[in-house]
Order: C-alpha cells, then sequence, then structure tokens
C-alpha cells in the first residue's frame, strides 16, 4: 500500500514535469499560428495574450497516464478511470480539436454544443453514467433516465469550466480544488483505492497554472477548458458511489459549485435579457430584439462582480473564488464526515452559500426579473393567466398543508379507507374555495391590495372552514370531534401560504426598490448627475411618491435618503425604508449628519404648509445648495368640449 502511494505520488509528479515543459511550448505554437486573446471591453486582459495552451494540460495529463501503464500496469489496473479510458479518450479529443479550432478561427455556439453532446454520448455509451440510487426502484437506474441525465451533466459541467475561464488562473485553479475534493471523497468511502487520475490531472493543472497566474502569459482556451470540464464530469462519475446518493452526486456538485452557479446564473440572466429585447422589439423598438441572443456573452459573470468588488485586483479576486470553492469542499466533506444528519448539513451549508450568491444577484440577475415584472403589462398581466395561477396555488398549498396537518397530528392518514380520505379533502377545500370566489379573491389586483383585500382571504378561509366543519359534524359527528385539531390548525394556518402567494409579486417588487435605492445611494456619492431627495412631511403624498417609485423600480434616477417632518414624536421612525430625521433645525444642528446625507434635492410633501415655514426651507436651502421642490396631489378640470 505505500508503495503504491508513492507510485500514485511520482504519476503527479511526472504530470506536473511534463506540464511545466510542454505549456511554454504551447504558448510559442499557439502565438505563431496566431491563436492570440487580443484585449477587448469585454476581457480583462490589457496586452494580446496567446490561448490554447489548455493542451499542454491535455498532453501531460494522457502522457502520465502512459507513463503509468509503463512502469505500474497494476496501479492503473485498480483506477476507477481505466475501464472507460478507451471511451475518454476519443470523446476527449473530440472536444479538445473543437476547442482548438475555435481558439485560432472562432466557431459556432451550436457546433460547440453537438460536439459536447456527441463527447457526452460516447462516454454514456462506455459507462461512465448518472443515474440515481438503485435503492430507489428500477426506474432510478432505466435507460430513459439516465441519458438524458448523464447529457445534462456533462454539457452543464464542461460549460460551466468554459464560461468561468475569465480571469487569470481562475478556470485551472477551480479545477484543482474540485478535482482534490472529489479525490478526497473517493479515499474516504474506498481507502484501499487510490485516484490515479486525479493526481495526474492535479498535476497538469499546477504545472499549467505556474503559467496561467496573474499575469498569465498564456490562457487555457476553448481547447483547455473544455478538456477540463470533461474531465471534471468523468471523475464525478467513474469515482461515484451508487448506494450514497450525497455521496455519488451531492459531493461532486458541491465540489464544483462555483462554476455550475455562475452556468446557472448565465443562463437566468441572458434568458431574462433575451425575453426584454424581444418585448422592446415587439413595442417597436425593431434593433433591439434582433441583436439580443441567449447565448450572447456578457461582462456580469461571477467572476466580473468579484472583480468589481476588488476594484480591479485580479488575484485578489481569483482567491475570493477560491475560498468559495475551498469553503463548499469543506462543507462536502464535513457532510461526508458526519454519518447523522447529512442532509441537514448539506441543505445548511449550501443554503448559506446561496445567500451570498443571491445578495450577488441582486444588481444583475434579479435585476433584470424585475426589470421584467415592472413592466406596466407584466404588472397588469392578462386577467385568465392570473386566475389560472391562483386557483392552481390555492389547491397546490390547500393539498400541502392538509397532508402535513395529517402526517403531525396522526403519523400519517387517519384510520379511513383512501376514497373516504378523498371525501374529506374535497370536504375542507371546496367551501373553502367557494368562498374565496364568493370575496372575488381570484379578481381582485393583489399588486395594488390593502389591508382590507387581506382580510376577506382570511375572512373566506375562516367562513368556509367553519361551513366545512359544520357539514362534517352534522354527517360524521364521531369523526368530527376526532379531527378538531386539525380543523383549528388548518383555518388557522392557511391564510399564510393563500397570501403569499398573493402578495409575493408585491413583496419582491418592494424589496427591489429598496436594493435599487441603496445601489443609487451609492452611486450618487460618485455621480452627481443622481439625484439625493431629502423629504419634508412623513404623509400620504410621500407615500404615493414611493409606491410610484416602487412601480418604477426599474426605471427610477434617483436616491432617496431620508424623510424631514415637524412631529417630534415620529423622529427615530421609519417610513418605508426611509429614516424620518425629525425637523429642518435638528438637521441643521447636526453638521455631521448633514454632511453624510449630502442632499442635493429637498422635496415638500406637506399638503399644507405655512408661508413662513416655507421660507425657513428656502432658506436653508440656499445656504446648502440644495434645490427645492414640491411634490403634490391635485386635481385639475378639464374642459368637456
Amino acid at each position: 500500500m505505500i508503495g503504491n502511494l508513492w507510485h500514485c505520488a511520482a504519476i503527479g509528479v511526472v504530470s506536473l514535469a511534463l506540464s511545466l515543459l510542454l505549456t511554454p511550448l504551447a504558448r510559442g505554437l499557439m502565438r505563431r499560428i496566431g491563436a492570440i486573446d487580443l484585449p477587448d471591453p469585454r476581457r480583462v486582459n490589457r496586452v494580446p495574450v496567446p490561448r490554447g495552451g489548455g493542451v499542454a494540460v491535455v498532453a501531460a495529463f494522457f502522457g502520465a497516464l502512459a507513463v503509468a501503464r509503463w512502469l505500474w500496469p497494476d496501479l492503473l489496473a485498480t483506477s476507477a478511470f481505466t475501464p472507460i479510458l478507451p471511451w475518454f479518450v476519443p470523446a476527449a479529443l473530440l472536444l479538445v480539436a473543437v476547442g482548438f479550432v475555435d481558439d485560432r478561427f472562432g466557431v459556432p455556439p451550436i457546433l460547440k454544443l453537438a460536439a459536447q453532446i456527441l463527447a457526452a454520448a460516447v462516454l454514456c455509451w462506455g459507462g461512465a453514467r448518472l443515474t440515481l440510487p438503485a435503492a430507489w426502484g428500477e426506474w432510478a437506474t432505466a435507460p430513459w433516465l439516465y441519458v438524458p441525465l448523464t447529457l445534462c451533466w456533462y454539457i452543464g459541467v464542461v460549460n460551466a469550466f468554459n464560461l468561468i475561464d475569465g480571469l487569470d488562473g481562475l478556470s485551472s485553479g477551480l479545477a484543482i480544488l474540485a478535482t482534490i475534493g472529489m479525490a478526497g471523497t473517493f479515499l474516504f468511502v474506498n481507502p484501499a483505492a487510490l485516484p490515479v487520475a486525479s493526481v495526474a490531472f492535479v498535476g497538469a493543472l499546477l504545472g499549467f497554472l505556474r503559467y496561467n497566474y496573474n499575469p498569465a502569459s498564456v490562457f487555457l482556451g476553448d481547447s483547455g477548458s473544455l478538456f477540463v470540464g470533461l474531465t471534471l464530469a468523468t471523475l464525478a462519475l467513474v469515482s461515484r458511489r451508487g448506494d450514497a446518493f450525497l455521496v455519488s452526486i451531492g459531493i461532486p456538485i458541491l465540489c464544483l459549485g462555483v462554476p455550475l452557479i455562475d452556468t446557472c446564473l448565465a443562463i437566468l440572466r441572458r434568458t431574462l435579457r433575451y425575453v426584454l429585447r424581444r418585448l422592446d422589439a415587439s413595442a417597436g423598438d425593431g434593433e433591439a430584439g434582433a441583436s439580443g441572443a441567449v447565448m450572447t456573452a456578457d461582462r456580469d459573470h461571477m467572476h466580473h462582480r468579484v472583480l468589481a468588488f476588488t476594484h480591479g485586483n485580479q488575484r485578489r479576486a481569483v482567491w475570493v473564488l477560491y475560498a468559495l470553492a475551498a469553503l463548499l469542499m469543506l462543507i462536502g466533506w464535513v457532510t461526508l464526515g458526519l454519518r447523522e444528519a447529512k442532509a441537514s448539513v448539506f441543505l445548511i451549508g449550501f443554503g448559506v452559500f446561496a445567500a451570498v450568491i443571491v445578495r450577488a444577484m441582486t444588481n444583475v440577475e434579479l435585476w433584470d426579473a424585475g426589470s421584467l415584472l415592472a413592466r406596466p403589462g407584466a404588472r397588469c398581466g392578462r386577467r385568465s393567466i392570473a386566475v389560472i395561477v391562483y386557483v392552481v396555488g390555492d389547491l397546490f398549498a390547500m393539498a400541502a398543508l392538509y397532508l402535513a396537518l395529517l402526517w403531525l397530528l396522526w403519523g400519517w392518514l387517519p384510520h379511513f379507507a383512501p376514497h373516504r380520505f378523498v371525501n374529506f379533502f374535497l370536504a375542507y377545500t371546496v367551501p373553502v374555495a367557494l368562498a374565496l370566489v364568493a370575496v372575488r379573491a381570484y379578481t381582485r389586483i393583489w399588486g395594488r391590495s390593502t389591508r382590507k383585500d387581506s382580510f376577506m382571504v382570511v375572512a373566506a378561509v375562516a367562513g368556509g372552514s367553519l361551513v366545512s366543519h359544520l357539514v362534517l359534524a352534522y354527517w360524521v359527528p364521531e369523526l368530527a370531534r376526532q379531527m378538531v385539531r386539525l380543523h383549528v390548525l388548518w383555518a388557522a394556518l392557511l391564510p399564510v401560504p393563500l397570501l403569499l402567494l398573493r402578495l409575493a409579486k408585491t413583496a419582491f417588487l418592494q424589496w427591489l426598490a429598496f436594493a435599487e435605492n441603496a445601489r443609487l445611494r451609492r452611486r450618487s456619492l460618485a455621480d452627481p448627475t443622481i439625484p439625493r431627495i431629502l423629504f419634508y412631511g412623513a404623509g400620504v403624498n410621500l407615500r404615493a411618491y414611493i409606491t410610484l417609485y416602487e412601480i418604477n423600480v426599474t426605471r427610477n434616477h434617483v436616491a432617496l435618503i431620508g424623510v424631514l417632518d415637524d412631529n417630534p414624536g415620529l423622529r427615530g421612525r421609519i417610513f418605508r425604508d426611509l429614516p424620518i430625521l425629525g425637523p429642518l433645525e435638528d438637521l441643521e444642528a447636526n453638521p455631521d449628519l448633514l454632511a453624510r446625507l449630502r442632499p442635493t434635492r429637498l422635496l415638500v410633501t406637506t399638503p399644507a404648509i405655512p408661508p413662513e415655514r416655507l421660507a425657513d426651507i428656502r432658506a436653508f436651502c440656499q445656504r446648502h445648495g440644495i434645490s427645492l421642490f414640491r411634490c403634490s396631489i391635485t386635481q385639475t378640470p378639464l374642459p368637456l368640449d
């Protein structure tokens, strides 16, 4: 065993040495044939850099495996990667060839996708398959399921590393971390086996990273990034354990978390922008839809955002992403080490990471989603579509709550036949559904809802539940007495999911408006064209203004910073996320606060203000160079002829 460890380490050293020797040769070859990454607004390199250096990684990896087969055939024979090697070689060479042509001449995205599908199909035929645990039933290992799953897995991972290859050393470094994470998992579940292919792959990537780290003298290119993605996807499949779903696919997903999440965000972001451009084109802007395609590149990838966060420092941005990848890998290992509550640790860890990603999405993907939702046509929507969504959502919420209460109170179903279970479910839901129709819950505009609208839903649930219980008590009084607890919980809890369904869009737009205002406040400190608005008067006009701000969330160009009000009891309170700063005199007496706020516009929203008070406000604005405006709701008669 010790001898095999040394032999495995030697393979890694051989791969590292080959990569260190071959990468400069590949760099010179790419420079001679003209495979150069020229600077442009989308790229981060400021000087021409040869691309396609990934062919050195390919040569070093296969060269190290050839040395292993020549010197220690028994070592390679025990590797889980060896049975798939005859299928992996042609699949990898196909992608490397397509990537090489793309690095030099350019290849349409559809042809690259076709090559990826073909390579994935070859490996799936050869045995590298993404199958669900056999304990789940025969359907889990059926070809109709594992073939599309395998193709999606390969295409997802390959494109993940192709898309994230945007900073010096990023793709190769993340691939090293992912390989180490999956190799560590493989050793944990099968200590007797040695991940020879993983060690060779890490060595090849380390040697290339020597030249790819910032400032990079060579890039992976598509020939390298496609091969890296294919190799990682294959290593995850051949070293998996079919009897443990978390080990077989959960840990590899964590190890590949950063590029996979970036790919998912790119698909979401580009789809939203494509839809927005198509809508703009249909509205009359003919050129808007012509240039927008789902596969169009942009500068909103995760590494671009982290680069902006680090003020253009590539090394710092790369290490931030390395740290995120290492954190996900450690979460996977901790999950693996804790035999109990694996799923909970996995979900908690991934949930924390997802929260970070969602926070980063605020100004990009969620912003585009808000742009789509905030369009006039999207806000109103077609009534038929809204009714269908509400009806289906209500039925789903009722069924889920009913089953959850049965499980919590009785372990599962009470002691009656399935047809009686369905009858009782209908007895619970039909009166509530009819009550919701009676209070017009399906025709109200919930984007403009008030407390009365929410109260009507609660009343409908209470009334419908009371009717159902009275009917149940009349026909089967004994069973009605047994189900009193369920009925009370049903009536108390059901309004929550029903109201959440109706208010989700409004709440999302309000949250988006808050996030956008925070972004504009930051930008306005350096951009004098963005007004910083201070309000005077926390009344109905201010509420109307902020409501309009939320409706036009994606079209605002002003930053709201606070509210002044003469009522001393309101000082320190919050008005729709805006702090109430107190009277005008208090602000002028606090020069530090005034310097921190830096208002450029004061908007008077108080309907009736005494002339002497208005004179004080004018004098304050003159002293501090603030422009003065009035905002009010007025009625103007229009002539009939």
